[in-house]
């Protein structure tokens, strides 16, 4: 599996997509919300936009990406600022692999399946199984338990209180559990 060279712009996407779907903020995004009920949609669409622009832009570094990301959270999900660096380790990790993939190695994305992906389908096949009721989007939701991307980072929903913080202009605030 993931050893097609001429499979490496599926392959990429496939990765973005489950980086994008574990991703501590959009996790808590979708949980709540944030962007209304199309949330997961959203976020579907977030990841096929950094592929395309990561693919299509020639010189793109992490700082490139990070400001894209931090876009498309402000515009889309209504984020007035996020308060960790997890958006820049998001672009490092997308660029890492797209270079990576690039080259022809398509280690990151195994390791990406192993991890994230394939616990990701596992537990959504169970659920169908259990509610035969398939996915609207077609793409695995993570539920709570799963691993993360990054184990340090705060679980999205928080126990004391759902509602998200929204400063002075109108926008959530995104922090990390302390």
């Amino acid at each position: 599996m993931f050893d097609d060279p001429s499979k490496k712009l599926t392959y990429y996407e496939y990765a973005a997509g489950v980086l994008v779907c574990c991703w501590p903020i959009m996790r808590q995004a979708v949980a709540e919300e944030w962007a209304d009920v199309d949330t997961a949609d959203k976020r579907d669409w977030m990841a096929g936009a950094l592929v395309d622009y990561i693919c299509s832009a020639k010189d793109v570094d992490p700082w490139d990406i990070e400001e894209l990301i931090l876009q498309i959270l402000q515009d889309e999900f209504n984020v007035g600022s996020v308060e960790d660096d997890s958006p820049y380790i998001l672009a490092q990790d997308l660029h890492r692999i797209w270079q990576a993939t690039l080259e022809d190695n398509f280690d990151p994305i195994r390791d990406i399946h192993e991890r994230l992906g394939k616990p990701m389908v596992e537990k959504q096949e169970r659920e169908n199984n259990k509610t035969s009721k398939p996915s609207e989007s077609g793409v695995p939701e993570l539920v709570e338990g799963e691993p993360s991307m990054q184990e340090d980072v705060a679980e999205p929903a928080q126990k004391e209180s759902k509602a998200p913080t929204v400063d002075d202009d109108g926008f959530t605030v995104v922090q990390r559990k302390r």
